[in-house]
């Protein structure tokens, strides 16, 4: 189970934070708001641990896809501002 610090907390959508306390594997798309505009580096480091799926640099914003709990360990990064869910991604197979 993930514990957040409450500064990291602070930095994290709650719907984000309960997610990766329930279910740390489910996948979710999430907005991660930058301090400044995202660079290469940037972009590279949170490529790292999650998808990155699309860069706004004017905005200041990367949107992301990912293990929640990989989402969620972003707000330890010092360019982070906040993390936004955007969608909890739910397989479409279903078992009968």
């Amino acid at each position: 189970m993930i514990s957040l610090e409450d500064s990291i907390r602070s930095k994290v959508d709650y719907r984000i934070v309960e997610v990766s306390k329930s279910s740390p594997s489910t996948d979710v798309k999430a907005i991660v708001l930058t301090n400044v505009p995202p660079s290469e580096e940037i972009v590279k480091d949170v490529s790292s641990s999650v998808k990155v799926n699309k860069v706004y640099n004017f905005m200041s914003v990367i949107k992301v896809e990912g293990k929640a709990k990989d989402v969620a360990s972003l707000a330890q990064k010092e360019y982070v501002k906040y993390i936004m869910l955007e969608e909890i991604v739910i397989s479409s197979l279903a078992e009968y």
